[in-house]
Parts: C-alpha cells; structure tokens; sequence
C-alpha cells in the first residue's frame, strides 16, 4: 500500500513539473527565417521543391510574398509584407507558417498548403484563432495587443498548430493598465477545430508593447 501511496504521489509531483507548453515548440524550427516590410530574402522548404521568396520593398514600402515551386520555376502571389513577420516549414515540406506581424498591436496567422500543384492558403484559419480567442474575454474587455509569442506545427503532425496568444486585457470604456492573458490553442487545419487551454503561465509584461 505504501508503494501504492508512493507511486502515486511521484506521478502527481512529475505533472506538476512538465511545461504548460508542449515540448515541440521548446525549439525553434530548422527552416526558419524573419521578415520585414524590405525584405528581398527566400526560404527553401526541406524537400527543396518550394521556396518562399519576398521582394521588396516597393513604392508603398511593402514586399511582395511569393511562394516558389522550384522544378517548374513559375510561381504564385500571396499578398504583402507590410510591417514585419516570421515563416517556417512544417518537418515534412506540406505546410508553411507565417506569423504576420501587420500590425503594432496585431498578429495574422497564414498557413498555406503545398501538398498539390498548386500551393494555396487555408480560408478562413485567422478568423476562427480569433474567435477562439475572444470567446475568453469578458464583454466589458478588449486586447491591449495581440501577440503569438510561441507557434509551432504539432510533433509529427503538420495538420496540426499549437499557438500561445499573449492577449493583455483592458476595459473597453475606462482607463487602466493591461491584465495578462495567455490562451494556448492547438488547431486541427483540416477542421479548423481548436481546442483552447487557458492555464498558460502569466507574466506581467504587459506594459510593453512586445514590438
């Protein structure tokens, strides 16, 4: 019984010490690179039949995205770089991440397919993070800002995304300093469905601005 007792208490005390966040974003990924509103740089995918290309800046001071199939050289246009952002490849080359940084106090998740002929981005993914979001917040509240301070494709699984949104609240209608939030979510991109876990480890960072 008391083996019993003692195995049980080890268990309890080994949760308490794993990560709130899973462990495959605790590295940042091989096929990485940040972008700029200037930016005339490229990014292979790990098969090498991919590339994203940025070339920038023009007259409005924005670089255009472009995603590149390498055999046949012709390639497709995906909007702006308007401010600044972050791109990478899931493991297996089927999927690109952008983490577009359009704004001083706003984030847009991109994640586009390159699984057929055509590479072509998932409709409708930012919105639905988004909504996943603000059902958390009080009606009384908005966001301060909203950042995405850890992203990754899930181990193993590139239909999957796990995002921590660093979301510091404010009433609507008074002045006050920004409360911290944290929501991790972990999105199927086949479904869409998110799964939301709220009990992501606070900081009172929030009188800065993470830009």
């Amino acid at each position: 019984m008391a083996y019993k007792r003692l195995f049980i208490a080890c268990v309890f005390f080994a949760f308490r010490a794993m990560p709130l966040f899973p462990a495959e974003c605790t590295s940042t990924p091989t096929h990485e690179i940040n972008l700029y509103s200037g930016s005339n740089t490229s990014l292979l995918s790990p098969d090498r039949q991919w590339k994203l290309v940025t070339v920038g800046p023009n007259s409005e001071g924005k670089a255009a995205l472009y995603i590149l199939n390498t055999s046949s050289s012709k390639r497709w246009t995906f909007g702006w770089i308007e401010r600044d952002g972050t791109a990478f490849w899931s493991y297996d080359s089927k999927r690109l991440f952008l983490r577009d940084e359009y704004a001083a106090d706003d984030t847009r998740i991109r994640v586009f397919e390159v699984t057929g002929r055509i590479p072509k981005e998932i409709e409708g993914l930012n919105g639905r993070i988004q909504q996943a979001i603000f059902s958390h917040i009080p009606s009384n509240k908005t966001t301060q800002w909203l950042y995405f301070p850890k992203v990754c494709f899930a181990a193993d699984d590139s239909s999957t995304i796990v995002l921590v949104a660093d979301a510091p609240l404010v009433p609507k209608r008074e002045s006050g300093g920004g409360k911290p939030f944290r929501l991790r979510l972990t999105v199927n991109l086949t479904t869409l469905q998110i799964v939301t876990t709220n009990n992501v480890e606070q900081r009172d960072d929030s009188t800065e601005n993470p830009s």
